[in-house]
């Protein structure tokens, strides 16, 4: 169901270096990732999705981001955020993915409102982070209510202003922009709210939303940190430091830091799969997400992330000056890694919550669980 996704990886890391200096994905690029059904992954096939199974994905997401992680991130953000049109009503929904290329963008609300206006809202607001909005056909931003409460609007590229200062050293390649609205009229079949039951009842309107995220971007950061260790085994064959009397590759103590870093990826590897596969085993026959579900996603979406970035720095260590230069893929991957690394998903603070949960029973829930 995916591999024509994953047909790509040798296109993607052709395009990588291009993708980093342009900020964007290459027109071709995204045309083929249309024709693989990359960006409606997630949605059920009555709609025109791939309607592929979750575990599947995240896998499929975690090889793409071998070959570059701006392209598995824009993908991956596509695909999650298309799951919220299933809030619309089916019109809607049929009329956002019946063209062949549609991708969806959206940014987290730095200060969004939205308000009842006529037979329709009146949006307002600033986005940040809108991975992927050069390519894509819809926005959708999520809004403080004025009678209480959030709603998600869609809108078009064309409805905003984009601002771009998406100058950053790692997932360049996302095109992240931040984007205003200023008194937007919007029909009211563009608006939902997802605190009520979703218009198509499917596992992946069953799982909070943040949680999908959290554990497909550890996918991402699996793949990067794959990538990076196969670097560092390239480079080690024949890399013989200054000043050393041992090549890379017979030093002890490199293949120690190898070993150890080969020994936490695996564990990550089968953490991040062996849970999704579980809960969303548990959410196909059980039908809700009960708590001890939305912490093992939460755990292994933040954990995994983290692990990666601890696995990445490994490689980094033995490849010493060599993964330093802003040609060399090992430096945009750890680059793409620390900058993983800072986004809400991957907050140590999460922790905090899984402790608390684990040793009160209480479980706290907000907009990240």
């Amino acid at each position: 169901m995916l591999s024509d996704i994953e047909a790509l990886q040798g296109q993607i890391r052709d395009a990588a270096a291009g993708i980093e200096a342009a900020r964007a994905l290459p027109d071709v690029l995204i045309a083929d990732l249309h024709a693989a059904g990359a960006f409606r992954a997630l949605i059920p096939r009555q709609f025109g999705g791939l309607d592929a199974p979750f575990e599947d994905y995240v896998r499929s997401i975690q090889n793409l981001a071998t070959a570059d992680a701006s392209t598995a991130w824009c993908v991956n953000q596509a695909a999650v955020i298309g799951v919220t049109s299933l809030w619309l009503p089916e019109a809607q929904i049929r009329e956002i993915w019946s063209p062949s290329d549609t991708a969806i963008a959206n940014g987290p609300p730095f200060d969004a409102r939205i308000e009842p206006h006529g037979e329709g809202y009146l949006l307002n607001g600033h986005w940040g982070f809108s991975s992927g909005c050069q390519h894509a056909t819809w926005m959708m931003g999520a809004a403080r209510f004025s009678e209480g409460g959030w709603r998600i609007a869609y809108f078009r590229p064309e409805d905003v202003a984009f601002i771009d200062n998406w100058q950053v050293a790692g997932l360049r390649g996302t095109g992240s922009f931040e984007f205003r609205i200023e008194n937007l009229n919007l029909p009211a079949h563009q608006v939902a709210d997802q605190g009520e039951p979703a218009t198509v009842d499917c596992e992946m309107t069953r799982v909070p939303l943040a949680l999908l995220f959290a554990v497909s971007f550890a996918g991402v950061a699996l793949g990067v940190s794959h990538a990076a260790l196969d670097d560092m085994l390239e480079i080690a064959q024949g890399k013989l430091p200054r000043y050393a009397s041992l090549r890379v590759k017979d030093d002890p103590d490199a293949q120690r830091f190898v070993g150890k870093a080969q020994a936490r990826w695996r564990a990550a590897d089968v953490y991040l799969h062996s849970t999704v596969a579980d809960v969303l085993g548990a959410v196909r026959t059980g039908g809700s997400v009960t708590n001890d579900h939305r912490a093992a996603l939460r755990m292994a979406g933040t954990h995994v992330i983290r692990e990666c970035a601890d696995v990445l720095d490994l490689a980094y260590k033995i490849v010493g000056s060599t993964g330093i230069y802003q040609d060399h893929p090992m430096q945009r991957r750890f680059q793409d890694m620390h900058v993983i690394t800072q986004h809400v998903q991957a907050r140590e603070a999460h922790y905090g919550l899984l402790g608390r949960y684990a040793i009160s029973g209480e479980y706290e829930l907000g907009p990240m669980s």
